[in-house]
Formats: C-alpha cells, structure tokens, sequence
C-alpha cells in the first residue's frame, strides 16, 4: 500500500499543473475578448504606438477606437489623448476639436485644466489671437490659484495687444501686478503696462509704472530696460546726473539685457552726446 503514495503524490501535484495551466488559459482567453469586444483594444495599441514613437499608428488606432465607440466611457480620455498627440505634431486646429469633446467626458480636474490651456494656446498658434485671449482670460479667471494663472493672463494681455484691445490687455495685466506680485510674469505686466501708457500718451503714468518696476523688481531684465528709459527721459529733459545713475542702475541690473536693448544707432548716438555733456561724471561707457 505504501508504493501507492508517492503515486498519488505525483498525480495529485500533475493534475494542479494541469488545473493552472487550464484556469491561466481560461483567464487569457477571457481577457482577450475583452479587449477584442471593448474600445480597450484600440485605444491601448493608440498608447502603445505613441508610447514608442510611432505617431501615425497610434493616431489610426485613436481614430478607430473613438469612430467605432464613439460613447464609449473611454472616449473623452481617447479623444484627449488624441489632441495632445495633434498639438504635438502642430495640428492645432483639430486638436481643437478633440480637446472640446474630451472636456464633454470624464477627464481628471488636472488634465480638464490642461485641456484649456491647450485649447488657448492652439488658438495662439492658429493665428486667432482674440479667442486665444478670451480663453487664456476665462482660464484664469476659473482657476485663480493654479500657478499657471499669471502666464495665462500675461498670454491673455499680450494677445489683446495683437488685436488693439489696449483696454482689455491692460486689465490682464493690472490684474497680474495685483494678484501675482510674486510671479514671474509680474515685472513684465508692468514693462507692458508702461508701454501702453507711452503708446497712449500717458508719459507721467508711463515714468510712474517705470520707477515701480525699478523700485519692486531691481534685478529683472525688465528693471534694467525701465532704467534705460528713465536714463533717456531725464536726459531728454536735461537731469544728466539722474540719466547717468538710472543708466549705472541699468547696467547693475542687467548689463548684456541692456546692451541688447541699446544696440541702435540712434541710442548710441544719444549715449556719446550724454558722455559729452557730463563726461566728468561718467568714467566709462557700457
């Protein structure tokens, strides 16, 4: 009897392989009609293929998997993943598209929030600068504490800017000085903003946005061109002394900034007549 044992020993450890191999078998099969009968087959050959860079293939297979299950619960993501994949390749227009109906689905609150910038930003790019605007403007408005909030309304000013909408870009950056003081983008609404008041007419609101510029932001590229034209307006006026220390400030701040800015013909003929007429106070020239 006791010969029996490790025969039934080896058949019951053989049929549990066999049990296994069946069930794993079974599990396969199961998964693989899933995704045959699912848009999961599609759209995971689309992110397969983008994954490795084959950009078309996986273009096809987004495609295909939004046209054949177009309400399917994976088709707002299909179709966000399908713009990006657009904007990258500078498809702009149709991105468009696909990120409006991806925002119709169940997107995660961070890629919502990309999605409209996206869409503002394919707008810049198309060369449709009023409703980039209007979208960058509406972005910042719903999300106001996203770090993001600044750019997009500096985007927001810049473009009203393209289409002369000064009153509207000079809100967007008003509104950065205001809520965003920390932020990159703050200096710059202000160079903008005096810029706009020169282009106005407005000099004294001009010089004022300028000297706080200098006075909040000292070491910003922005700074060094405000002292540049702060050197230049006291110069034109006669106040050397205070054109050659706003241009010291200038050149402290950020020397090549404003080099850049002064590399004109007109600026460095204004430069040698400054050193002519106060040339006891300046020892070298930039």
């Amino acid at each position: 009897m006791l010969w029996r044992w490790p025969l039934r020993l080896f058949w019951w450890l053989f049929g549990g392989l066999i049990r296994t191999a069946v069930t794993l078998l079974l599990l396969f099969g199961v998964v693989y009609l899933v995704l045959r009968l699912t848009p999961l087959d599609e759209f995971w050959r689309a992110r397969f293929y983008a994954k490795i860079g084959k950009t078309d293939e996986a273009e096809h297979w987004y495609r295909l998997g939004l046209q054949q299950y177009p309400r399917s619960r994976f088709a707002p993501q299909g179709h966000y993943e399908l713009a990006e994949l657009l904007f990258a390749r500078g498809r702009y227009r149709e991105a468009v598209g696909h990120f409006g109906k991806a925002l119709e689905g169940g997107l995660t609150p961070e890629q919502k929030r990309e999605a409209l910038l996206k869409i503002a930003e394919c707008f810049q790019q198309s060369g449709m600068p009023l409703d980039a605007a209007r979208r960058f403007e509406t972005f910042a408005k719903t999300f106001p504490d996203d770090e993001r909030a600044a750019k997009a309304l500096f985007a927001a000013g810049e473009s009203y800017r393209q289409v002369d909408r000064a009153d509207k870009a000079r809100r967007c950056f008003e509104k950065i000085s205001a809520n965003y003081p920390a932020s990159p983008f703050a200096p710059k609404a202000l160079w903008a903003l005096a810029e706009l008041a020169e282009q106005k007419g407005d000099e004294q609101q001009a010089l004022l946005l300028y000297r706080k510029l200098v006075e909040r932001y000292p070491q910003s590229a922005e700074a060094a061109k405000a002292n540049t034209r702060l050197a230049l307006w006291h110069y034109q006026h006669g106040d050397y002394k205070a054109a050659l220390k706003a241009y010291g400030d200038a050149l402290k701040a950020a020397p090549q900034v404003l080099r850049d800015a002064l590399d004109s013909e007109k600026m460095r003929q204004l430069w040698q007549q400054l050193k002519e007429r106060a040339g006891e106070l300046l020892q070298s020239s930039p």
